[in-house]
Order: C-alpha cells, then structure tokens, then sequence
C-alpha cells in the first residue's frame, strides 16, 4: 500500500475527550473516531488490525472442532420475555418498536438465539456440538469512557456448546481455555486467567482472562507463589483464627448513646474492638427483606451474596424500610431475638461468643450473644470481601 494513497489521518495532539492511553493513541494513529459517545467507527487501519484478530480467533476455534454461525443483531422480544432476561439485563438492553409496531430488541448476547436454533438438534447422537459466532452486539452502558471497552455497540465472539451430560459440557470448557490461551499468546497479550462470577449470565463455574493495566476497572487476588487468581467477587483467603474471651456469656444491654459506626462502638467505654463486634446489614434480595451479618472489621462482597443465595437483584434496604422492620435506625440494628426475617451470616462468625451487636433500639446495644445460642440463622454464606495480605485459600502464602 502507498502511504500516498492510505487514509490514515493522524492527529498531533491528544483528543480531549479521552482518558485512556490506548483510546488516545488509537484516535491520534488513525485507527478510530467516535461517532458518538460509546460507538465508534472503525478507519481503514483500525479494520486491517480487527480482521487480523478475528481470523486468529476463527483458527483457533476452528482447531478444537468451533463451527461459526452468522446470526441476527435483531431479535424478537418474546425470545428475552420468555427467559426472563429482558428484565434481569435491563440496565443495559436496548430495546424499540418496528414501524409496524413490534417489540424488538437489539442482541446484547447470543444465548437466547443459539438455544433456539439448537432445537433442530433431533438426536443425541448429532452431540456435542460446539458453535460459535463473531457478531455486533449492544449494549447501553451508562458511562463509557475507555475508548473501545465498555461501548454500547462492539464485536464479540461468543461460543456455545451441546453435550449429552456434564462431563462433556467440563470437555468443552477445557478445550475453550486451550484455545482463549492460544488466542492470546498469538496476540501478544500476557493474560492472567482468574476466577470469576457467572453473574447474569449463570453456570457453575466462569474463567475471566484480565491484562494488568493502571487504567484497569477489576480488581484480582493473586497468589504469587501458587499462582492462586480470582476476581475480588469470588476470592476466598484465610482469616486467622480468633479466641473468644472466658467469663460470663450471658446477654447484657448496655446504652451507646451516639454510637453509629464500627469504629465508634470500638472507641466507647465498654465496647468491643471490630472483631468481637456483629455488624447488620438489611438488603432486599429479589425484593425479600433480609438481614446480613459480617464481622465487625469485615466487609461484604455483595456480588457473593447474589451468587451463593442465586437472586437476580439486590440492594440495601433504605431507612425508612429498616426503621419499619426492626425499628431501630441504622447503627443499632441486631439479629438478636429477630424472627419472621431471613437471617443469612458470614462464616466468619460461625461458633463465636462473647459478641457485641446493636440491639434494635435506638443508642442500645448488646455485649455477651452467642451466635448459636442467639440467632436463628436460616443460612450460612462465605460473602467476606478479601482484603490484601490474608492467607492464600490454597497455599496459605500471602
């Protein structure tokens, strides 16, 4: 090619409205312009690099038995009702009515279509099938901000497999992984494959591949001597052990007057430090009111929680919501004697004595409660956010 002839318009200063260095150069080598905020065009060069990829994506998944499909952008709504998903994926599906008055939406993913394709599938004996798909998809992001990540409107490829039990579905996630990794280490990128959530998207277990970068939006815990990585939704770790204090176990009331936080009840004459301290939380899971329990200096990971008691939506509850269930305001909340609300608690306080927590009445609380003996827990969850430095789950280094 003649540079004579190329399209390559170049720009000697930064654009203003990008934040991230590779949005900045991909602008200023003339690779991409915006259209509008999250959409972009791509220039001649910007295409060269993305048909490159696509065809290292299309062998690789071609080598582990991938047949590509072409499938719509628009989809009939029905499809997403009837899945549930038009709700669950709300915040970001874009949806509108045809000019003769249809409900369509544009495809934010591909699972809905691929399944009903696959009901042409009339034996187990056409199993397993492993298909696959590099295709526009959209999304209304709230903020995009990082140039091509994060768009509203961007090529995925997407893959989905059809397997007679388990065993195979475990088969053709592992060959998936071969070929991400293969996929990767031809494009030059030094990947770290972390543990991750399903979330929205569901299934038991889910691979996230994540690139160290300062401008990065996910945090990692990450193992330097066993190589132990997961995303900071899912990470595990060990907490030391700790021994609860001898005496008298029998629950006390005590006033706390002006007392609101952690901290403050750690400060107050006859407190308790964070780790002898019950802190409650009140969410509406899928709309149910429920109190969450964590350990004073532990703080929740919330997409755990979602994940480990399966709810779609969830979120704290407000004042006057917390105020009309326990009666007492944020501060001086307590699971102690509470009956007739879902009771989940952290591992973390499993078997401890001797704790304080918040007493349901405003500037009371309560020292002496045994977990066991004094909360009736409906369920057990690990929901505890890792923080840096704890002990690896698997090795139990740093």
């Amino acid at each position: 090619m003649r540079w004579s002839q190329a399209f390559i318009p170049t720009l000697r200063d930064d654009p203003t409205d990008a934040e991230a260095i590779s949005h900045k150069l991909l602008v200023r080598g003339g690779y991409v312009r915006q259209l509008m905020s999250g959409v972009y065009s791509m220039l001649p060069l910007g295409q060269r690099v993305r048909s490159r990829v696509m065809a290292i994506i299309r062998e690789e998944m071609d080598a582990i038995g991938g047949q590509e499909f072409y499938l719509p952008q628009l989809h009939p709504r029905e499809i997403w009702d009837r899945t549930g998903r038009i709700d669950t994926m709300a915040e970001i599906i874009m949806t509108f009515d045809d000019n003769k008055g249809a409900a369509v939406v544009l495809g934010p993913t591909h699972e809905e279509i691929f399944a009903t394709v696959s009901t042409e599938l009339e034996s187990y004996k056409q199993l397993p099938q492993l298909w696959y798909h590099i295709q526009t998809k959209f999304r209304d992001e709230p903020r995009p901000k990082s140039g091509l990540l994060r768009v509203r409107e961007f090529t995925m490829k997407d893959s989905y497999s059809f397997d007679i039990d388990p065993e195979g579905l475990d088969i053709q996630f592992d060959r998936h992984v071969i070929a991400y990794n293969r996929i990767f280490e031809r494009l030059g990128l030094d990947v770290v494959a972390v543990r991750a959530s399903s979330g929205a998207m569901g299934g038991k277990e889910s691979i996230e591949f994540m690139v160290a970068s300062e401008v990065g939006e996910d945090l990692v815990a990450h193992c330097r001597e066993c190589g132990y990585s997961a995303n900071v939704e899912t990470a595990t770790s060990r907490i030391g052990p700790v021994t609860d204090a001898a005496g008298d176990r029998s629950l006390e009331r005590f006033p706390t007057p002006g007392v609101r936080t952690i901290a403050d009840l750690a400060a107050f004459d006859g407190g308790a430090p964070p780790d002898r301290q019950i802190k409650t939380l009140v969410y509406l899971l899928d709309g149910q009111p429920t109190l969450v329990l964590m350990r004073g200096d532990h703080a929740l990971q919330e997409q755990k929680l979602m994940d480990q008691l399966r709810v779609v939506d969830a979120r704290p509850a407000h004042a006057e919501e917390i105020s009309a269930l326990l009666g007492a305001d944020a501060g001086s909340l307590g699971a102690v004697g509470v009956t007739g609300v879902r009771i989940v608690a952290d591992e973390a306080l499993r078997g401890r004595v001797a704790m304080t927590t918040g007493a349901n009445d405003n500037d009371v609380h309560l020292r002496g409660v045994d977990v066991a003996r004094d909360i009736d827990v409906d369920t057990w969850v690990e929901v505890r956010a890792v923080q840096n430095g704890e002990a690896c789950v698997d090795c139990g280094s740093a």
